[in-house]
């Protein structure tokens, strides 16, 4: 099974990435979906995205392997689980999937390919405070949007302005930072993680 990678941020965060070359029929036997998720999985017209969506929940799966539980959205699209006492967030990027929970609070994963366009749209979603160490450079930019997503998923409420109310701290030698979540001027700070493997950008906020 290709599990590209599992590991433990902390004692309670603990994350894992599944790297496809399954077919989907494949993925479909190794993760064995429920009625209801078939329905889901039959809602994407395109493979690609029943894959990814598969590989996710094989890499949440590969985080509770011996336990039994559903996964359900609530009212804003935010994943959970009927696991007592954990948080989980799930991800997906082109060849892989990518699922993370913590038994202390909220969390969000996110993984990104770096992409040269992103240059193009960096003035979107950078925060004035941001512009200096991100240098322009196409490496810095996508650590800054995979923070910013998983600091999304991690809020998983309400809109917000990623340029404005989404503020990433520069990394230190081990790739960790603050991250704050800006809210009718109170600001909430959560850790945040980085981590790559050849052109593929993790980031956890916890």
């Amino acid at each position: 099974m290709p599990l590209f990678l599992k590991a433990n941020i902390t004692e309670e965060v603990c994350f894992a990435i599944w790297k496809i070359e399954e077919s989907e029929a494949e993925l479909t036997q190794l993760y064995q979906p429920s009625v209801a998720e078939s329905e889901v999985l039959a809602s994407f017209k395109v493979e690609i995205k029943r894959k990814e969506w598969l590989s996710a929940r094989l890499a949440l799966k590969a985080l509770f392997p011996d336990q039994d539980y559903e996964v359900n959205k609530d009212s804003f699209g935010k994943p959970h689980i009927s696991l007592e006492g954990v948080e989980i967030s799930i991800s997906h990027a082109k060849g892989y999937g990518a699922a993370a929970f913590s038994s202390t609070g909220p969390i969000g994963i996110d993984i990104e390919h770096d992409r040269d366009q992103i240059t193009r749209i960096a003035h979107k979603f950078l925060h004035p405070t941001e512009k200096p160490w991100a240098e322009n450079r196409v490496d810095k930019l996508t650590q800054i949007w995979c923070a910013k997503e998983a600091l999304y998923k991690l809020h998983g409420r309400t809109q917000l302005i990623f340029a404005d109310q989404l503020v990433v701290g520069q990394p230190n030698l081990q790739q960790q930072a603050s991250g704050q979540i800006i809210e009718s001027g109170i600001s909430s700070v959560f850790n945040v993680q980085w981590l790559k493997e050849a052109d593929l950008n993790c980031c956890l906020a916890y």
